[in-house]
């Protein structure tokens, strides 16, 4: 049994091999089980691992797997335990962060990624000591922008084994160069990556399993098998209640030679990652004496110590050669074999009811809540730092790789869907609030523009003009029988009324009296928005009016034909369609059938059965009708009757013969001054094991697609893969975000959407383009590698049946990607205006049209507006998603500062909630890092713009200071 003696060698001999044998875990927040009785095994395990450490000097450190969730979850049940914690953080024996939780980085926004991070470094800052390593043991694949984001937090080394492989990486250590040109060392790690010595020495040693890969045991192993098996417990996992305490020595050193020579051809330096941890395993104070005997029996080999990641990322740093091969951009490569992981990239598809609920999410709080909140904060307002900060964390709790990938089981979405919908409520509070604030600062002259003034919120960073749809309230009393619409030019406005309710009543709510109602008529209405300043808002005045202003016209110009300025769009009888695209003279038919295949696969990969069916709507016979015809838009509604085959067969080599109606109801929309057509999709989901894509048919001759990533425009070939160099099967699906495009260079075709993240582009002469709806399969867990655990009986999530709505469009376009201005199409798209109304009274003093951040060019993209980490300062992350440093300024409110002082509740509402005005003007602004540290002062000129350089692909955070 464990001794005092010390496990490390008083002197290394770095000539010898390093074995960096380091005690860890691999936690998975929530999988297999939720997180709470996830969190019930996390409790043991840190109950041990904290009684190890305390009592056993010699068990150096743990790696708590670079994150700190499962402490946060940890001292929820045990807070008599955060002293202990915080001492053992401070003396780096227990290794926390740099992430909050560990994301899958492909299904989640970019920023995401970095508040992940920030939120990671906080805790851990916390408790006493950020653990700066690279070590990511997640992710199915990495993003093209990771080693900029790694290195804006200072960390310069990244060790992960899915996307990677023996082509890119011949031996563990590469150069990896991110989209910007960021470099930092990468490493696959080595054979068994994660687990090496887990089953290499602990299985035999602990357990007597000489083979190390077998994972079937017999019930009568002297454990004490323990098993729930009453009605409403018989499906819990079996345990053990009294499992042996042994320690075979005899099998370390021919398992320690194994260890050696299993990954010998791997390294390219004399340190070696010897990991001694597994999903949810837990820390064993046996592993002291394993050490020294490892050790012992590889002396004049190699050397085993009781190492942390830090040091064995110092280590490799430092050795290896300038003369490495280099690897650039995302890492998404198929696995080769020979020690590397499979890339199990088909996770982008599955649950996209979960991913679509994410995205949502997201934007409710990165695009919407934050930045309002930073700009009322900027009039005077109280920031709502406590609500916002828990709203990224409701968010980022749903990130972990397992729970966002949709690997899990049905509680776990349950539990993501109640948590996304905790930030959202949250973000609606804030964005009301803040909004209510910014609208009540406007200096609205009561006389002159009437009793109602409307106010249109844009929140990107560049100037927009649409029609948008508004639910507008007049006084009930008012004389005339009409409204009219005017700007601060007074300005007569272009609407449309679809429908009004006389009389409505509007409940108000004041928390100083009982609520009340106004008698109200209400107009919904789609009305014309010209000219919303970037960041900003605009004021308009809705007043009575004598008579009704009736628009004539009709974007109609055929049978099911609809056209704009920009293309005409036609319905064909099998309800897909034909789009000319004005400005190119192109045409292009087969737009939105959809194809239906089977899956009988799980949440990493794609399987159809063996006799495989494909099903189309080609040829069907849809149902067209014109539901909206105005001057301003046309809807068509187009019905397909479909018939789909229930599920799998029983012998799972065929699609079964029951065929199932459904009804898939497409609406199909253009709007004035649009340059895309929009299709919303609704279906009511009756049929399991299938595989549901809607296409779309470019006819454009080209050898690449470009995809909206994470930060990055990403670039991916179309040429034909030879699948035969790998050892894991093909995945045609890739990840996006928002928009794909195919293009020649002289015509282009894009998809947007919102919130899927899969697409494929069949390599035909016609270069059709897929967005993938539903990939539903049955649930199956690789727990073992002898079977996927079968869950598909009590598990139903992951066949996403039910309604379902899915929002994309079609744009064509001239030349490529840029000249189509996708990036900002995709977010016009996915960021619809915010509007509001409030009555005039004596309080507002701002102008009636402001920007609260410009940009002198808007050819850039804002990733957030934030309140900075230490709280002194307010941050705008930029980044420039083209391939050429653009030279441009930027101003944060005009130039001015936020007052230096909130007003207390008493003093609000004394003055009538008034804002405190402010003359003052931003002191400084500088470069931070990701992480906010300090790079470089940045100059304000007297009008409050500030200068500054951006590179290809860069992301760059200014910090304004008051």
């Amino acid at each position: 049994m464990p001794t005092e003696q010390q496990c490390q060698p008083d002197d290394k001999d770095t000539e010898k091999i390093q074995c960096h044998f380091i005690s860890n875990t691999h936690w998975d927040r929530e999988w297999r089980y939720s997180m709470q009785r996830t969190r019930h095994m996390l409790v043991y395990m840190m109950d041990m691992l904290l009684d190890i450490l305390e009592n056993y000097p010699e068990f150096s450190s743990f790696h708590l797997d670079s994150q700190t969730v499962p402490i946060q979850d940890y001292i929820e049940i045990r807070p008599e335990k955060e002293e202990i914690i915080k001492k053992l953080v401070a003396e780096k024996r227990l290794l926390i962060g740099p992430w909050f939780c560990l994301p899958d980085e492909f299904c989640v926004a970019g920023e995401s990624l970095i508040r992940n991070l920030l939120l990671g470094h906080k805790i851990a800052r916390r408790f006493g000591h950020v653990s700066k390593t690279g070590y990511s043991p997640f992710s199915w694949g990495q993003i093209s922008q990771m080693p900029q984001i790694y290195k804006g937090f200072g960390i310069e080394f990244a060790a992960f084994y899915r996307g990677i492989n023996t082509l890119v990486a011949p031996k563990s250590e590469i150069y990896w160069q991110g989209a910007d040109g960021t470099k930092i060392v990468a490493s696959r790690l080595g054979c068994r990556p994660r687990y090496n010595v887990w089953y290499v020495l602990q299985r035999p040693a602990y357990w007597n399993m000489l083979d190390v890969d077998e994972r079937q045991v017999p019930w009568q192993n002297g454990h004490g098998a323990f098993k729930m098996i009453d009605e409403g417990h018989h499906l819990l996992e079996a345990q053990y209640a009294h499992p042996k305490f042994t320690y075979n020595k005899e099998t370390i050193a021919d398992k320690a030679k194994q260890a050696i020579e299993e990954q010998d051809k791997d390294w390219t330096t004399p340190h070696r990652f010897w990991s001694c941890g597994h999903d949810s395993s837990c820390p064993d104070v046996r592993e002291i004496e394993m050490i020294r005997d490892a050790n012992a029996a590889l002396k004049g080999t190699a050397e085993v110590f009781h190492g942390n990641f830090a040091d064995f990322q110092k280590g490799v740093l430092e050795s290896v050669s300038d003369d490495l091969p280099a690897a650039k951009g995302e890492m998404r490569n198929l696995s080769t074999g020979g020690g590397t992981s499979p890339l199990f990239g088909w996770i982008i598809s599955a649950r996209t009811d979960v991913k679509q609920d994410n995205f949502r999410t997201e934007r409710d709080l990165i695009s919407y809540a934050e930045p309002l909140a930073v700009f009322s904060a900027m009039l005077g307002s109280a920031y709502p730092k406590a609500f916002i900060d828990k709203a990224y964390e409701w968010l980022l709790q749903n990130h972990g790789h397992d729970s966002i990938g949709g690997c899990s089981r049905d509680i776990v979405s349950e539990d993501m869907f109640y948590r996304s919908r905790q930030s959202r409520e949250i973000s609606a509070c804030v964005t009301e609030n803040a909004l209510k604030e910014i609208a009540g600062s406007i200096k609205i002259d009561k006389d002159n523009c009437g009793d109602v003034a409307m106010v249109a919120y844009n929140p990107s960073a560049f100037r927009r003009s649409e029609i948008a749809r508004v639910y507008v309230q007049a006084p009930n009393d008012w004389e005339g029988e009409a409204i009219e619409i005017t700007d601060a030019e007074n300005n007569k406005v272009e609407f449309d009324i679809a429908c009004k309710d006389d009389p409505y009543y509007q409940v108000v709510q004041s928390p100083n009296d009982c609520a009340n109602s106004f008698r109200m008529t209400r107009y919904q209405l789609d009305l014309r928005l010209e000219d919303i300043p970037s960041m900003g808002y605009k004021t308009f005045f809705v007043k009575p009016a004598n008579s009704k202003t009736d628009l004539k016209g009709s974007m109609v110009t055929g049978p099911a034909t609809m056209e704009n300025e920009f293309i005409c769009v036609t319905v064909k009888p099998n309800g897909t369609l034909t789009i000319l695209d004005k400005e190119t003279g192109k045409t292009y038919e087969n737009q939105g059938y959809f194809k239906d295949s089977s899956e009988i696969g799980n949440p990493w990969g794609h399987q159809a059965v063996e006799n495989e069916q494909v099903l189309s709507t080609v040829g069907a016979a849809a149902k067209i009708e014109l539901i909206k015809d105005t001057v301003f838009e046309a809807s068509y509604e187009v019905a397909i009757d479909w018939k789909l085959p229930r599920g799998r067969s029983e012998d799972e080599k065929n699609r079964s013969a029951e065929l199932v109606d459904h009804r898939i109801t497409n609406t199909v929309s253009l709007k004035r001054g649009q340059r895309w057509v929009e299709i919303e999709t609704k279906f009511e989901n009756k049929a399991e094991d299938h595989y549901l894509q809607v296409c779309f048919e470019s006819g454009i001759d080209t050898d690449k697609v470009h995809v909206q990533g994470q930060f990055d425009v990403v670039e991916r070939s179309l040429e034909k893969i030879d699948y035969s160099i790998f050892e894991e099967a093909p995945q045609p699906e890739n990840p996006m975000n928002s928009f794909i495009d195919l293009s020649d260079g002289n015509v282009g075709l894009a998809l947007l959407n919102e919130g899927l993240k899969a697409y494929e582009v069949i390599g035909d002469k016609d270069k059709t383009m897929c967005l993938t709806l539903l990939r539903s399969f049955p649930l199956r867990i690789c727990v073992t590698p002898l079977e996927m655990t079968d869950y598909s009986g009590i598990d139903k999530s992951s066949q996403c049946l039910g309604r379902q709505t899915f929002r994309y469009a079609v744009m064509p376009h001239k030349g490529d990607w840029r000249q189509g201005n996708l990036w900002q199409a995709s977010e016009t798209f996915n960021l619809p205006m915010l509007m509001a109304q409030i009555a005039p009274t004596e309080h507002g003093t701002g102008p009636t049209k402001k920007s609260f951040l410009e940009l002198e060019t808007e050819n850039l993209n804002v990733s957030a507006v934030k309140k900075s980490e230490d709280g002194n300062g307010w941050c705008v992350r930029l980044f420039n998603q083209g391939d050429e440093t653009i030279r441009n300024k930027i101003r944060l409110n005009g130039g001015n500062a936020n007052p230096a002082k909130t007003k207390s509740p008493v003093e609000a509402i004394t003055s009538e909630f008034a804002l405190s005005e402010t003359e003052s003007r931003w002191s400084g602004a500088r470069e931070v890092t990701l992480e906010e540290l300090a790079i470089k002062n940045m100059s304000i000129d007297s009008e409050g713009w500030v200068d500054f350089a951006i590179g290809a692909k860069q992301i760059l955070t200014v910090e304004f200071l008051p």
